[in-house]
């Protein structure tokens, strides 16, 4: 019975393995390394100072407000026109058009591809010289020489395209789904009451969308407060810090500054805004379901 007991063990034993070594321990480090000071460039010796790294954060540094604004300005309008293009692109597929499946394989291309590589395309994009953008919009008789990524008035706008290029096919992708979910024969006995197209839209597409909507919404709202990639290729947190978000701030402290406990710190200060907004996200649409 034993035997057979170890036997049945033995099979998950290597995956609790994996599981500990990538993913518990680092846990626990990081976080047992978050109430010590840790600066690399004294020796990297810790020296317990509990939640000192946090106050830090908190009440003693205003570049962590600043970034975590920089990281809302980017990524809620980013996530409202990836909703907004993206559902209208779902309406679209949805419906019967001509070369639906090689469009659709297009649109997709996008979220295909690394963030990294989607920034350096961006970044190729913007030049103000040899840039696409500014080349089509001298073609059109504009004196362009916009300088994208270098303009304090016009690197958050960039950035924000960006994401909005590479992420809208996602939000394109979970809202068709939910749209053929949907049964045809609830718009058909609506069209046989007599609802015009834009009372089908608001009392029966959407109502049935909205979870579809909330996930989507959700997966995009985790992945913008954690925005690296794109910033880390563009604009590197510039000009004068109108990009740099709380993690690409984060990446400084702990790998151009060597404070390895603050860093950690800050690391679990936004997993803890990210799920403090995740739960509140999560209660306005079920409240809004209920009622």
């Amino acid at each position: 019975m034993r035997v057979k007991l170890l036997a049945r063990y033995s099979y998950i034993l290597p995956v609790i393995i994996i599981l500990l070594a990538i993913t518990i321990f680092p846990l626990i480090y990081s976080l047992t390394l978050s109430f010590h000071s840790c600066d690399l460039r004294l020796g990297g010796n810790w020296i317990f100072n509990g939640l000192s790294n946090y106050k830090e954060a908190l009440f003693g540094d205003a570049r962590v407000w600043s970034s975590l604004k920089n990281t809302f300005f980017i990524g809620i309008p980013a996530i409202l026109l990836e909703f907004l293009i993206g559902l209208g692109l779902a309406l679209l597929l949805n419906r019967g058009i001509i070369g639906k499946k090689i469009i659709t394989s297009l649109l997709i291309l996008p979220v295909m591809m690394p963030p990294i590589v989607a920034g350096l395309i961006w970044r190729i994009l913007y030049h103000e010289k040899y840039g696409a953008i500014n080349g089509v919009l001298r073609s059109l008789g504009m004196n362009a020489q916009f300088a994208w990524l270098s303009d304090p008035k016009l690197a958050r706008l960039a950035v924000i395209l960006t994401d909005v290029w590479e992420w809208t096919p996602l939000m394109m992708m979970i809202l068709l789904a939910g749209l053929q979910s949907i049964s045809i024969e609830s718009y058909e006995s609506a069209k046989m009451d007599g609802a015009s197209p834009l009372q089908i839209f608001g009392y029966i597409t959407l109502p049935l969308l909205k979870l579809p909507i909330m996930v989507a919404i959700l997966i995009r709202l985790i992945d913008s407060i954690k925005l690296f990639d794109i910033i880390f290729v563009l604009t590197r947190g510039g000009p004068g810090g109108k990009t740099e978000t709380i993690s690409y701030y984060t990446y400084l402290i702990g790998f151009r500054y060597f404070r390895m406990g603050y860093a950690a710190a800050l690391s679990y200060l936004l997993l803890i805004i990210t799920i403090i907004l995740s739960i509140l996200f999560i209660r306005v649409m079920t409240r809004k379901e209920a009622y």
